[in-house]
């Protein structure tokens, strides 16, 4: 009796076991025939062993596999049943679905950007989708990736945009980093002829003549000559009233003081003339019948007296100018001048300082004074071609004035070329204020500059340098071409309008290079009394050549709006390694910079 209870029992618990386990009930019922036979004879030989028997049917029984659960958790079926996108031109891209590779095709797209909405179906087992593609639209790329969920399973799919075509843009411009032509620009002077008491402040010296980033990195000084009786500085020869240069020398220690450049400091020396009493400009024993005409012979000993007054105060006068804005003697005179000053300051054993010339008001090619000192052999009398080239002298006739004494100036010999007044005045168009801008004026004054680097400059000293700050455009715009044009040197860049900048109404741009740093300048301004109106270049496409690349990010400053003198800055990123897209606003000036490899 006790034998059928037991394996009554025996049986309902191998049957539940068997419910319980998936996995194992074909196995459970094979062997539910040996486990009765095996049942019986042990219980024959002995009741005691009940215990271990039961824990070992239940241990055999109810024993779960592992494998077993996976096998059951794949039997969900995880799928898409659709996956369309509209797009915004209205039409559609009908979803090709591959379950077995677990890739979708979406054809008929060129641009990812155009998908305005997504229409998507799957299977009922799947409790949730990541990421939701709805969420990608304005953001969907090439190929995007999306999970199916169920519980702690999933399967990822690929979404494909099969026609997609990158775009190819054919550039606009170019810039070849292997043609260099011009020259380094490698001086930067401040112009103290304009404010002598612009360093009497320590830290204006130090953004000056200081060398780290953000500074003028200036390397001289150009001083003026208080010749005239409207000064008072040179009453009689032999005789320099100190009290007339306390705020110049003040500027001038400040300035040695805050100087740490690989450059030798120099000193030009420039004649002040800004009075409205031409008669004043020289002292009266020095002019002769003509109270506007010095005696070159006495007009050189007042300078030497001025060469010897700065020496004792330890400083040197490197450079020298005879005129300013236009000729002050004939150039016969000017010979004489020079020779004397070149004789008195050898014989007291002082640096013998070069001339710098013509130093007139603008250009006067063929028909100036300039051209006479050729005429007359007398070339030798000068070492530096330096000239004033404003705003208003940014045509075709007196850039082609420009070229000539430049081309004449290197006609016998190597000379140095300075820009040393360079200008950007607030110059209108009309009495209308508020139909003018100030913007539009930089493709007169960088043109300017444009133009100088074309023939090849060696030194710019702008008149009213910003050293920091600023309520205008240009002040930044100033600062921004000369931080980048000390120490580089032009490259060869061609836009869609061609490499001339004296025509109005044109986009132009010029590139420089120093060292594997390229900076770019986009002018697309015209006169607010124009009728014309700037286009906006939007993606212009620029490229490198000679084999370079785009080495990282671009950095971009641009203005276009006067009321915003620091301009807008931002970064872009190539769209390949030797091109970037550029969106040079209507009316604006567009400062680009980048780093280039081979």
């Amino acid at each position: 009796m006790f034998y059928r209870v037991f394996y009554f029992n025996v049986r309902l618990i191998v049957t539940f076991s068997t419910l319980c386990c998936y996995n194992g009930t074909l196995f459970v019922v094979g062997v539910l025939g040996k486990l009765h036979k095996i049942l019986i004879n042990y219980l024959k030989l002995t009741m005691k062993n009940f215990t271990f028997l039961l824990m070992t049917v239940l241990l055999y029984v109810s024993c779960s596999n592992s494998d077993s659960d996976n096998e059951i958790i794949n039997d969900v079926e995880l799928n898409f049943i659709q996956f369309d996108v509209t797009l915004t031109s209205g039409g559609k891209s009908i979803g090709v679905i591959d379950n077995e590779n677990k890739r979708i095709s979406l054809p008929n797209i060129s641009d990812p950007l155009e998908i305005s909405s997504v229409n998507y179906q799957y299977s009922e087992d799947v409790s949730m989708i990541t990421p939701k593609p709805e969420t990608r639209i304005g953001k969907w790329e090439v190929l995007e990736k999306f999970r199916l969920h169920a519980g702690e399973d999933f399967k990822e799919y690929a979404v494909e945009i099969t026609d997609y075509q990158e775009t190819a843009y054919t550039n606009k411009a170019t810039i070849s980093p292997l043609e260099k032509f011009g020259r380094v620009t490698k001086y930067h002077m401040l112009d103290l002829n304009h404010n002598a008491g612009t360093l009497g402040n320590i830290s204006n010296a130090e953004r000056a003549f200081g060398q780290g980033e953000g500074q003028a990195k200036m390397n001289g000084l150009r001083v003026p000559l208080y010749c005239g009786d409207a000064y008072g500085g040179h009453p009689e020869e032999g005789k320099v009233v100190e009290s007339v240069y306390a705020t110049l020398l003040k500027s001038i220690e400040n300035a040695k003081a805050s100087y740490y450049g690989t450059e030798p400091f120099m000193i030009f020396l420039g004649l002040k003339v800004l009075t409205n009493d031409k008669a004043e400009y020289f002292p009266d024993w020095v002019t002769t019948e003509a109270p506007t005409v010095p005696n070159p012979e006495k007009y050189a000993q007042l300078i030497v007296d001025y060469i010897e007054f700065m020496h004792k105060h330890g400083h040197e006068i490197n450079y020298v100018a005879f005129d300013k804005e236009a000729a002050r003697m004939d150039v016969t005179d000017f010979t004489i001048a020079v020779d004397t000053l070149r004789a008195r300051t050898a014989r007291l054993g002082y640096v013998v300082p070069q001339v710098v010339a013509p130093e007139f008001y603008k250009p006067l090619g063929e028909s100036g004074s300039f051209d006479d000192l050729y005429n007359i052999n007398g070339e030798d009398s000068y070492d530096v071609f330096g000239n004033h080239y404003y705003l208003n002298h940014h045509n075709q006739n007196n850039h082609s004035d420009l070229v000539y004494e430049y081309n004449l100036s290197q006609s016998d010999k190597h000379r140095e070329a300075w820009a040393t007044e360079a200008h950007w005045d607030a110059l209108r168009c009309s009495s209308d204020y508020e139909k003018d801008r100030e913007i539009w004026t930089s493709e007169l004054a960088i043109g300017c500059m444009f133009d100088w680097t074309d023939l090849g400059l060696d030194l710019v000293s702008w008149w009213d340098y910003p050293l920091s700050g600023g309520n205008a455009p240009r002040h930044y715009i100033t600062r921004a071409y000369n931080e980048a044009l000390i120490g580089s040197q032009p490259i060869r860049m061609l836009d869609h309008d061609g490499e001339e900048v004296l025509s109005r109404e044109k986009l132009h741009s010029r590139a420089y290079i120093r060292g594997n740093e390229v900076n770019v300048f986009f002018i697309n301004t015209v006169s607010p009394c124009k009728t014309f109106i700037p286009p906006f270049y939007e993606e212009y496409p620029v490229g490198i050549l000679d084999g370079f690349k785009i080495d990282g990010n671009i950095s971009v400053t641009q203005w276009d709006d006067d009321d915003q003198p620091e301009g807008e800055s931002f970064v872009i990123e190539p769209v390949e390694e030797n091109q970037f897209l550029i969106d040079i606003t209507t009316g604006s000036f567009t400062h680009v910079s980048f780093k280039i490899t081979e």
